[in-house]
């Protein structure tokens, strides 16, 4: 009786120490950090110069300072809204185009704007440098049309994917506050 009790025992110690003798060793792991591409202007001893971020994305607007940026579709994505939409799509497009140029121009007639840039972009990423928690990299693949307001050292405000046809003086001075700070 003894030895059928052992028999389990060796049987389940045998197989536990038996291990394969082409048994292919494991390869090393490599780990990559592709996040982030940083580079400095110039290579010093100490960590005291300013870090100058670039981006490896080609279809990027990089801005800086105050300014309103329009946030218009390109010309596959607006194709595919017109398709979707039928007449709609141009519609809204005449409507913010004639809000852009409406703000265009009366920033021009108004001293108080001159410190505060127009800008229209199609590109998907837009890169802001200066912003309160700047810099930052917005990717607007879902956004058709909007736009994004910042200043250096204000958190950003937004709108995404409504438009109207007025001028958007009304947006500005109530993120700009005249330039008073934050």
């Amino acid at each position: 009786m003894k030895i059928n009790q052992c028999l389990p025992c060796l049987l389940v110690l045998s197989m536990s120490c038996h291990s394969p003798a082409n048994k292919p060793a494991p390869e090393p792991l490599t780990v990559i950090d592709t996040t982030k591409t940083v580079s400095s202007p110039t290579p010093h001893a100490k960590n005291d110069s300013p870090v100058v971020l670039k981006s490896h994305l080609r279809d990027t607007l990089s801005v800086t300072g105050n300014f309103i940026l329009f946030l218009q579709p390109d010309e596959a994505r607006y194709a595919e809204l017109e398709k979707d939409a039928e007449d709609e799509a141009g519609d809204g497009d005449a409507d913010f185009g004639v809000g852009i140029s409406a703000t265009r121009d009366s920033m021009k007639k108004n001293e108080r704007y001159k410190d505060i840039k127009v800008l229209t972009t199609t590109k998907r990423y837009v890169s802001i440098k200066d912003c309160k928690d700047g810099p930052l990299i917005i990717d607007r693949d879902s956004v058709s049309y909007g736009f994004i307001l910042s200043g250096k050292g204000r958190p950003i405000a937004k709108t995404y994917n409504s438009v109207h046809s007025g001028d958007y003086l009304g947006e500005l001075n109530e993120y700009f506050s005249f330039l008073s700070p934050r």
